[in-house]
């Protein structure tokens, strides 16, 4: 049953539909970079995953989660520039490193990936919690799984997460920007959410939608 695990094959297809989730929130993303940044992360994030989609269409039926997430963060890197390519592309490195010898997907892989994407997001980008980057939408999904009651259902594990990934996305707007291009407006970032914080919670959607689609 899926809701209890997912394969490799099965991990591959999620990240499908995330890649087409990100393509239709291309615009919206450019629009929150533009109040804050250059209006291109919408671009960038379609252009990463589109890259990681037609790679793992490449990779063999046999490839485990992690050849598939240290593949996708690797191609990421490669199709894309600024900090988010470096940044998201070694969070999904990291995360394939922290599900080694993983075969099937559970809710404690998921927190595991969540996890290992976190450590690898922070020592990428040189950022903390609070600074308003993708890592605030990653740690409120990492801390829905000490707010929840425990549960085997990986569906429900993936909507809560990423329900809390869209709550901490959108506090992001109290925050003042403190490393990357948009520190520079200080204060005059508030009021505006971090487009990686909300990538990051449109990613989680889609793997929450892939999940009650499939279940």
């Amino acid at each position: 049953m899926i809701g209890q695990g997912i394969s490799a094959a099965q991990f591959r297809a999620m990240l499908g539909h995330v890649a087409h989730r990100i393509e239709e929130s291309e615009s919206r993303l450019n629009a929150l970079d533009a109040a804050i940044g250059d209006g291109d992360h919408g671009i960038t994030m379609r252009l990463g995953f589109a890259a990681i989609e037609q790679h793992l269409s490449t990779l063999s039926e046999d490839a485990s989660i992690t050849e598939i997430l240290q593949e996708s963060g690797a191609v990421f890197m490669d199709a894309t520039g600024g900090a988010i390519g470096v940044i998201l592309g070694r969070m999904l490195m990291a995360g394939g490193k922290g599900l080694d010898h993983v075969e099937a997907f559970g809710t404690a892989e998921l927190k595991s990936l969540l996890v290992a994407m976190e450590s690898g997001g922070m020592k990428a980008g040189k950022a903390q919690l609070g600074d308003k980057t993708i890592l605030d939408a990653l740690h409120g999904a990492i801390e829905a799984f000490s707010r929840f009651p425990k549960t085997d259902c990986l569906t429900r594990a993936f909507e809560r997460a990423a329900e809390a990934a869209e709550v901490a996305a959108e506090r992001t707007a109290s925050m003042p920007s403190r490393v990357g291009r948009a520190s520079r407006l200080g204060d005059r970032s508030l009021g505006h959410p971090d487009p990686g914080a909300v990538s990051f919670a449109i990613i989680l959607r889609a793997m929450s939608e892939w999940m009650q689609q499939t279940s």
